[in-house]
């Protein structure tokens, strides 16, 4: 009885994750659309995050995201004082090499 109860409950959920990725498919091809005829208008950030958000539900959903391989890396900025030193040092190296 456990058992078809906790089925039951997984048919369920896996019915309901079908429906919105259909419905998230749907937002994703509008979205894709509505970017292509705002190429170069200022709302086309817009239409890019939303297609974007609706593509990663579908992945996240359909377990497309099992292979996904994300390296981050974080690299902290060089400190103003720490850029105009690299600077200094790259234009000086210019210069000489300029010399020579």
């Amino acid at each position: 009885m456990l058992k078809s109860g906790k089925r039951r409950e997984a048919d369920e959920i896996s019915a309901r994750k079908k429906s919105i990725v259909g419905i998230l498919c749907n937002v994703a091809e509008l979205g894709a659309a509505r970017m292509e005829e705002k190429i170069g208008k200022a709302s086309l950030r817009d239409a890019t995050i939303g297609t974007g958000v609706a593509v990663d539900k579908i992945q996240a959903l359909t377990d497309q995201t099992r292979g996904l391989n994300v390296n981050i890396v974080n690299i902290p900025l060089p400190t103003p004082e720490e850029r105009e030193l690299l600077n200094e040092t790259l234009f000086g190296q210019i210069r000489t090499t300029r010399l020579l």
